[in-house]
């Protein structure tokens, strides 16, 4: 894809801010429930279990549906990362984790907290929807999302949708959605802590306090995290060749009241703030000064959520999200900022139906963004949504289906509606095939609406159709899933230039896209043995020019096993990624890699544990994006203290 040149056209691309889109009711704040680590996706980081042992009971999942469902209902490709899991990425950020999960790669400018690129099943960054105890959070320029700003300190679980999903969340989810869940409160009082250091002079330390009682809960965490790190630009003179720091710290709090049995009252807050150095793209060529960027975001609501009658549950919000980054160097005085502010309004209710027909699910929601830039925004600096949506889930017999269709009413861009509809069959005792169709969109950013000299006030909405067919096993402790997918993407939205240099131009809907590939998984359990697989075939096209999509393998694959026995617990995984290219392009080749990491926990009692990490253990050099260092071998270990 290609981008305007903006007075930092040299530095990486920036990462802004969360805030909120549309909301979503987050499962109850006592959490989400007792999880099935044998459904659950296991830690590929480590090859390690979760240490819950296999229930009868699968987790509950709410972004499939917007409604808590059991795992082994839904009609979608889900992946659960619980808590267990989390702990054990230690020295980790939630970009590290998410990009060890089937179905999704990763490019990055550098180190942690510098700025990344997700993609689900190939999608864009930006074609990604990411909520935060249902939330969204995106950004208001075109280079994607949040994400490499967020910590996991502070992080209960994920849950991740592979597949478009804009019938239940509007613009943005084209390619998936993924919603991280923060810790909430419980009953009694409960403290947790985590202190550790690694290779890079990494440093991190967290600290939670839960505490509640029959009609209250409370929870309260607070996280920073920093490091030396390593030079962020390959082949770099000066500061370009210095090791380029990070520091991200914040925290986060809720507080829930329930007065009368069928009723609570919540509130929430979470902030981090953060500051990354990176390369500066030899501008000027001999890297004399330090390029580097500030950022901070910020979230809260409220809601009221209702048991109205034995039939209807009603969940009332309001929230605003608000964030800033601002990208800097002693070399060029001008400052680049952008921020964006979000308000945001919800009625989601949840209406069972008789006689074992399932559930509808009934919506309204409206909200208000306002953006800001340092070069203005001109023509109009906010736009406002209001939607509705209509959801029905249920089954009969060996049949199950999830029908959903959206109306969003844009004050800028007009109207779009999307629909999809999903299919399922339990075959028999272990078998279950599913099959779906649906359709979903992305919305123009107000930068690219309004920016001075790029913005096109008259651009459409990004579209895309998906075909979605999956088939899974289960029996005991192993499961086994197939899933196939084919997702067209049309009008995408690309810098189109009107001089050589590209120096002037605007946006204009003039790409196409065509994601199609397929993802299989293996998990099992073997007494204290336990091993995951995982392998994804993608072809990720440029529709136009049939030349692959920049930065996305055709083949990725994982293998993970770990063993406990009594106090310990070790692990090895291998991730392997296949060669790709950094541009939508047959050049700038970025060649395929293997790593090996390597995980070991020791219990020193019931509530103390040391846990240490060793990652890339054979120092393979490799690419994430052209011309931007990775970490060689990596060594993290910290001690642990978690109540019973």
């Amino acid at each position: 894809m290609r981008f305007p040149i903006r007075p930092w056209a040299a530095l990486p691309p920036v990462l802004l801010s969360a805030f909120p889109l549309y909301a979503q009711v987050a499962p109850d704040p006592s959490g989400p429930g007792t999880f099935n680590s044998a459904q659950i996706a296991p830690d590929a980081s480590s090859g390690s279990a979760s240490e819950t042992p296999v229930g009868t009971l699968p987790p509950v999942v709410v972004t499939a549906t917007r409604q808590a469902e059991r795992a082994d209902a839904l009609l979608a490709d889900v992946t659960v990362i619980d808590q267990a899991q989390i702990r054990r990425n230690l020295g980790d950020t939630v970009a590290d984790l998410l990009a060890r999960q089937p179905g999704i790669q990763m490019s990055r400018s550098g180190g942690p907290y510098t700025a990344s690129s997700i993609y689900i099943r190939g999608a864009n960054s930006d074609q990604m929807l990411v909520l935060v105890d249902g939330v969204p959070v995106t950004s208001l320029d075109p280079s994607g999302s949040a994400l490499p700003e967020m910590s996991l300190a502070d992080v209960d679980h994920i849950e991740i949708v592979r597949g478009p999903a804009s019938t239940l969340y509007g613009a943005n989810a084209v390619g998936g959605v993924i919603q991280i869940f923060t810790k909430q409160g419980a009953q009694g009082v409960h403290v947790d802590a985590f202190a550790g250091y690694g290779t890079h002079d990494t440093r991190q330390a967290n600290a939670g306090l839960s505490a509640g009682g029959q009609q209250w809960r409370l929870r309260v965490d607070g996280f920073y995290a920093g490091a030396k790190s390593f030079p962020a630009q390959a082949g770099g003179a000066n500061h370009d060749a210095d090791a380029d720091p990070y520091r991200n710290d914040g925290g986060s709090a809720s507080f829930a009241l329930l007065p009368v049995a069928g009723h609570e009252l919540g509130i929430s807050y979470r902030e981090n703030s953060g500051l990354t150095h990176y390369g500066s793209g030899n501008v000027p060529p001999d890297g004399t000064f330090d390029y580097r960027m500030t950022y901070r975001n910020s979230v809260w609501q409220v809601y009221s959520k209702d048991h109205i009658a034995s039939f209807w549950n009603s969940t009332l919000r309001y929230g605003q999200s608000s964030g800033a980054e601002t990208s800097f160097s002693d070399y060029d005085p001008a400052v680049s900022t952008l921020g964006v502010t979000n308000r945001l309004l919800s009625w989601q209710n949840d209406l069972t139906l008789p006689a074992h027909w399932g559930r509808l699910l009934v919506a309204l929601e409206h909200q208000q963004q306002q953006g800001s830039s340092d070069d203005g925004l001109q023509g109009g600096s906010g736009m406002n949504v209001n939607s509705a949506l209509l959801g029905w889930t249920g089954g009969l017999g060996a049949n199950s289906w999830q029908l959903n269709a959206r109306y969003d009413d844009n004050s800028v861009y007009g109207s779009k509606a999307t629909y999809s509809a999903a299919y399922g069959y339990q075959i028999a005792t272990e078998w279950r095939a599913r099959a779906s169709y649906g359709t979903a969109f992305k919305a123009p950013t107000l930068y690219q609406l309004y920016a001075p000299l790029y913005g096109n006030p008259a651009l459409r909405p990004e579209t895309s159709t998906n075909r979605e067919i999956g088939l899974t096993w289960e029996r005991g402790g192993q499961s086994a899933s197939a899933t196939w997918y084919l997702n067209r993407v049309n009008h995408m939205i690309d810098w189109e230039c009107s001089t050589a240099d590209c120096y002037t131009g605007a946006y204009e809907n003039v790409d196409r896209a065509k994601l199609q590939g397929v993802t299989l998984t293996y998990d099992g359990r073997f007494g204290t043995w336990r091993v995951h697989a995982a392998y994804d075939w993608l072809q990720a096209l440029d529709a136009n020019t049939g030349l692959l999509l920049g930065r996305r393998a055709r083949n990725t694959a994982s293998l993970a096993l770990s063993r406990r026995w009594g106090a310990w617990t070790a692990g090895v995984q291998g991730q392997f990624v296949g060669a790709r290219y950094d541009s939508n392009s047959d050049t700038a080749r970025l060649g395929g890699y293997s790593l090996i990491n390597l995980t070991l926990r020791y219990a020193v009692n019931r509530t103390v544990a040391v846990e240490g990490r060793i990652d890339n253990l054979f120092n393979k050099r490799y690419e994430l994006a052209q011309g931007y260092n990775t970490p060689g071998i990596t060594i993290f270990a910290g001690v642990r203290y978690t109540p019973l």
